[in-house]
């Protein structure tokens, strides 16, 4: 498991999406994809539930 993975996940965690996660100088919204794409499948579960305008973590109930 990479560290920078878990780092990635919790950034969008905090951010609340991919894109603000993104933000940071030297990082792409693709670069961050991936590394959620990739834990997710080491893991073997979804952590994250992505919608066009946020991201919530897996286990959290939508918004009303």
């Amino acid at each position: 498991m990479d560290i920078g993975d878990l780092r990635t996940f919790v950034e969008v965690a905090d951010a609340g999406g991919i894109t603000s996660a993104a933000l940071r100088p030297g990082v792409s919204k693709s670069m961050v994809s991936r590394r959620l794409v990739r834990l997710e499948a080491e893991l073997g579960v979804q952590l994250l539930a992505r919608s066009t305008d946020l991201v919530r973590l897996g286990n959290e109930p939508s918004p009303d």
